[in-house]
C-alpha cells in the first residue's frame, strides 16, 4: 500500500494523481464521476491549491501536524 507524508498541497497532488492512474482513470474520467470540470482536476494534480487548502497546511506545520496519505494500489496488472 503506497504512503506518503503530505506536508503541502503539491504532496497530496501526488497522491491523487498515483491513486487515480493507478485505477486506470483518466483526468477527464474521474472529473466526470465527481461532476468536476476537467481543469479543476488538472489544477489539483498540479498543486494548485486554493487559499484555504494552503491555509490549512501552514495550519498543520506550525502545530507540527502530519498527515499521511495511504492508498490501496490496483494490483490487476501484476
Amino acid at each position: 500500500m503506497p504512503e506518503l507524508r503530505a506536508r503541502k498541497p503539491s504532496d497530496l497532488a501526488a497522491v491523487i494523481r498515483a491513486a487515480r492512474e493507478d485505477a486506470g482513470l483518466s483526468q477527464a474520467e474521474l472529473a466526470e464521476r465527481l461532476a468536476f470540470s476537467r481543469d479543476y482536476m488538472v489544477d489539483l494534480e498540479a498543486g494548485r491549491a486554493g487559499l484555504q487548502l494552503t491555509r490549512l497546511f501552514r495550519v498543520l506545520h506550525e502545530l507540527g501536524v502530519t498527515v499521511t496519505l495511504e492508498y490501496e494500489a490496483d494490483d490487476a496488472g501484476s
